[in-house]
This record gives structure tokens, sequence and C-alpha cells, in this order.
């Protein structure tokens, strides 16, 4: 049984509004008074960036980043740059991951808190691993909220959640510590076009482009994402199979994630990766003797995407023809 002393908890990114991202007043001290309740013995890293108001904060360590700025990832028709925070995110995420002593470790956004801490037994629940598949040293517990298994009414790779993670620190550092995403460069000669990875097609979302840089830095075989829906038969299968045997893949109740208000949908969305989906995925892959069960998954989510999907697909295909 893993004691909680061999946890740390990286809590990354602001505790207030910073930058264009609105914060919840009080968020991280909630976050921060969870990890006592639910991992006593836990250690605390706070990763934020430098001038951000701790105060009353108190975690076992905290880190000021200096701040790595909005990364270019696209540019206007009229070469307007369009900035995302994907260096923020790792720069922050790595900083506390470096940080960490035990050889257990989350990484959780300053914005989330725990309500329990089931994470922890069912990162151990699942023994069987495909050994042709296995790039981690452990399984990862990734969420189901904004782990899009679809988008658009077609199928996506690649697209895990980004809220948290937990497992060997080894493992967490894999994923977090990479390089720094550079500006996208302004092409003169596509002048009065937009420009943007993947164009003309789609881009791809922005877990999807870190996901891509640290998948494919683990694992040479790694498929390399064009655009948001590339997705062959042969990207989705390595795909299955990496989450089959690498990740255990549950929802925020079942982990203890406390998600606030504007993560929270009313019912479970269709395009995510629900449990039941993954668990179908550990039994194909993993251990065939394993229960999981195909009838569970359509009476659940499965006749709703039925439904929903190929609405969203006309929407796009509609949207993306004007």
């Amino acid at each position: 049984m893993m004691r909680f002393e061999e946890i740390s908890v990286v809590i990354q990114g602001p505790v207030q509004s910073y930058q264009g991202r609105p914060q919840e007043e009080g968020i991280t001290h909630k976050c921060i008074a969870s990890i006592r309740q639910f991992l006593p013995g836990a250690t605390v890293i706070l990763s934020t960036w430098e001038g951000q108001d701790c105060t009353g904060l108190e975690p076992d360590l905290l880190l000021l980043n200096q701040d790595p700025g909005g990364t270019i990832a696209a540019y206007g028709a009229d070469g307007t740059p369009g900035k995302l925070n994907f260096n923020r995110q790792l720069v922050s995420s790595a900083a506390g991951l470096r940080a960490v002593k035990t050889p257990y470790a989350v990484k959780i956004r300053s914005d989330n808190y725990l309500t329990g801490n089931g994470f922890v037994a069912a990162q151990q629940a699942f023994p069987e691993r495909n050994s042709q598949d296995v790039l981690f040293a452990e399984r990862v517990v990734v969420n189901t909220s904004y782990f899009r298994k679809y988008a658009d009414g077609k199928r996506l790779v690649m697209l895990p959640s980004d809220f948290f993670h937990f497992g060997r620190t080894e493992d967490l550092l894999k994923i977090w510590d990479i390089p720094l995403f550079p500006d996208l460069e302004y092409d003169p000669a596509k002048a009065g076009q937009a420009q943007f990875y993947g164009a003309p097609m789609t881009p791809p979302h922005a877990e999807q482009m870190y996901c891509n840089a640290w998948l494919g830095e683990l694992d040479k075989r790694a498929p390399r994402l064009a655009y948001r829906h590339h997705a062959t038969a042969q990207m989705r299968e390595y795909w299955d199979r990496f989450i089959a045997s690498n990740f255990v893949v549950l929802e925020p109740a079942q982990i203890g994630l406390g998600l606030i208000q504007r993560f929270i949908p009313k019912k479970k969305r269709p395009n995510e990766i629900s449990y039941l989906d993954w668990e179908l995925l550990y039994k194909q892959y993993c251990d065939p003797q394993y229960p999981a069960s195909r009838l569970k998954l359509f009476t659940t989510i499965g006749w709703r995407r039925m439904v929903k999907l190929p609405f969203s697909y006309l929407k796009f295909t509609l949207t993306k023809g004007k």
C-alpha cells in the first residue's frame, strides 16, 4: 500500500487572475487545504509566477517562475499574432516536478482541488500491461474531463486531459519536462491568409500539441500529428494501445478531483473518453479476462454519441464551408 508520504503534489499555474485567465478567488487556498485533508503527509509544491500574491498560501515549497510569455501559435489574415499558453504550462509544471523528491507525484492545476484520494489505489489496480506498448515505468492516472475521443463529430488521437496526472515522478517528467515551443514564424509569402500549424486543415487542440511533442520524444514510432482530425486506422490503434498500457483513465469522481463550475458539464460529454471506454481498451490490449461491458457503455454514453456525433459533424462541415 502506497504511503501518502511517498507523494508530492505539484500545483501549477496562477493563483489569481493572470494574463487574460480569470481565477476564482481563493481557489488555490482551497486546493492546498484539500491536499492536506485527503493526502496527509504528502509534500505540497506550488509552482506559480513571479509577482503573484501568495499571501496566506502555505505550501511546503513555493516556486516563483519567470513568465515565458505567450507562445505565438498563429497569425490572422492581417498578420496579427495569436498567442497561447503552451510554455507557461510547461514551465510551471516542469519546474515543480523537477523539485519533487518523492517517488510519486501529482500534477494538478491551481484552479482544481481534491475531493478524495481514489486515484492512489487506482494507479496500482490494473497490473496487466502489453510489454510492446509500455512507455512509462508505471501507469499514469489521467482525468476524463477534456480527454477528447471525438471533436466535430470525428475521431481524434493524442488529446489527453492535462488537468490532472498522478504516477511515478519520472513518468510525469516525461510528459512535462520537454523543450519549450518556439514561436511560429511569420511567412511573408502567405501574407493575406491565416497561418497556423496544420493549415489549411483545422489546427490541433493545445493538448494535442503537447501530447504530440512528449510522445514523439518517448517513442520514435509514434505517429506525427499533422492537423486536428489526423487519425488514420494505424494512428487510432497506436493511440488506443498506448492508452491501454500506460494510462488509467478515470472520471473526476473516481479520482477525487474537484473542478470549478465552468468545467462541470450538466451531462457527461459524448465527445470525451469515459472510464467505460478505457476499461474496454484495457480488456482488448492488456487483460482479456477483465469484465468490461460494451452494453454498459452503450446504455450510458454510447447511444448519446450515436445521436450527437452526426450533428456535430454536420455543423462542423457547414461552418467550415462558409
